[in-house]
């Protein structure tokens, strides 16, 4: 299930703030929202090795660009410094 839920926000991401997901390149945003397309709809079943390769592989690299692209949201957010 958490896969889905890690899928249905790169979705939103890649909807919703095109913008910032053209600027982290190094996340795989389409392809999150592919997998979880092949989850929900069990398009011709899943593979087992993929969705393995995924939680071993994948999920932990994503977990660590996860805190770069939080810091350039939060960058983009800010205001300027009134001073």
């Amino acid at each position: 299930m958490s896969l889905l839920i890690i899928r249905e926000a790169a979705t939103k991401v890649i909807e919703g703030y095109a913008a910032f997901a053209d600027a982290q390149p190094e996340i795989p945003w389409r392809s999150m929202r592919g997998m979880r397309n092949r989850i929900a709809h069990g398009y011709l079943a899943i593979n087992r090795d993929v969705a393995w390769d995924t939680v071993q592989t994948a999920l932990p690299a994503l977990l660590q660009q996860l805190p770069a692209a939080q810091r350039d949201a939060d960058d983009s957010h800010s205001l300027p410094d009134a001073s």
